[in-house]
């Protein structure tokens, strides 16, 4: 790449090409640099900056294949923030319209409406959160959804065969607690419930929808060690 950077993004979109956008440079600092992995070329091209510089935020490939949101995360002066931009044919446009919450450590999803789903984050010190929000790509404006009902950072959203989302793990720094109990978000009436619990609490690890699981793979579980384990959620 052109940049070295870490806790940036990385969106496969329709064409097979791989925007890849800021992240933390190697004196931790925010970064607005991006660029695209071409895979005809086995190469990486410089294209324009963000707008914002910005950390452990979410980007999420819009329904149209090509359009990317870019949500909150931390920016160069290590502030959480609400601001949001898309990534449009190789230019950045910020929105108008901020999120509810200056949030970063969140978990965005693409929901089958088209919108998108935005849940949880914090601040890595002393807080967690348990609101969402739902962007509208119509309006182009964040609304608030109904909140978890546990605090989560460095959370997982995976959208389920059935529209639901199924959210998991995360950390609340808010009282330094790992929940093991996941929730499903119903995109009908914007409200969360409590499903299946974790056998193990965990954060910053990975979720992937199989053909009738979710797989939940590592994390970090507050200990020096990392997770090793691996679970599975049964729809």
């Amino acid at each position: 790449m052109s940049s070295s950077r870490h806790a940036h993004t990385a969106t496969l979109l329709a064409n097979g090409q791989i925007l890849i956008a800021g992240g933390s440079n190697t004196s931790d600092t925010s970064i607005s640099a991006a660029e695209l992995y071409i895979p005809s070329l086995n190469s990486f091209i410089i294209i324009p900056n963000m707008n914002i510089a910005r950390s452990y935020f979410t980007s999420t490939l819009l329904s149209d294949g090509s359009t990317v949101l870019v949500t909150g995360g931390s920016n160069a002066s290590n502030y959480l923030i609400s601001t949001a931009e898309l990534y449009i044919n190789g230019s950045w446009i910020l929105l108008f319209s901020s999120m509810t919450e200056n949030r970063a450590y969140h978990a965005a999803v693409l929901l089958n409406d088209g919108t998108v789903l935005v849940a949880g984050g914090g601040n890595d010190i002393n807080n967690a959160y348990s609101n969402a929000e739902i962007y509208n790509v119509t309006t182009q404006k964040f609304t608030a959804a109904g909140s978890m009902q546990y605090r989560r950072a460095g959370l997982t959203l995976t959208l389920l065969p059935s529209g639901k989302v199924l959210a998991t793990g995360g950390v609340d720094w808010t009282s330094n607690t790992f929940p093991l109990v996941c929730e499903l978000y119903d995109p009908v009436t914007r409200t969360w419930s409590s499903t299946l619990m974790l056998n193990h609490g965990r954060s910053f690890h990975q979720s992937v929808l199989l053909n009738n699981v979710v797989l939940t793979t590592g994390g970090n579980d507050g200990n020096v060690s990392q997770v090793i384990s691996s679970e599975k959620y049964n729809l």
